[in-house]
């Protein structure tokens, strides 16, 4: 309840009011506090609303590139050892023989 709403039921309620409110004014007022606490309960819903389909949001684009990756599977193995290493060939391979002419001639 806010500063209005209290100031209103104090009145409403003070027995000390020399020029009490009369029915009709009685009635347009509580009348417009209901309209108040409803704005209010609706302007309140609204916000959590939103706030949570933004959360929803973050959530889904967060999580998209994490899901698409997949668990990270078992990595490399350490070497061991220096014989379990492979190391590379020190022999040239053999050349690669050259396409013969259209004519079926070697040329000189």
């Amino acid at each position: 309840m806010d500063h209005f709403e209290q100031e209103l039921a104090r009145l409403m309620r003070d027995s000390e009011e020399h020029t009490p409110y009369e029915d009709r004014h009685r009635d347009r007022l509580q009348a417009g506090v209901r309209a108040r606490r409803r704005n209010r309960t609706v302007w309140m819903a609204t916000g959590s609303a939103v706030t949570l389909t933004g959360l929803g949001v973050v959530l889904v684009l967060m999580t998209g590139p994490f899901a698409q990756g997949g668990p990270a599977g078992p990595g490399p193995r350490p070497v061991t050892s220096a014989e379990s290493v492979l190391m590379p060939s020190t022999t040239a391979p053999p050349p690669l023989p050259l396409p013969l002419p259209a004519n079926g001639k070697p040329t000189s």
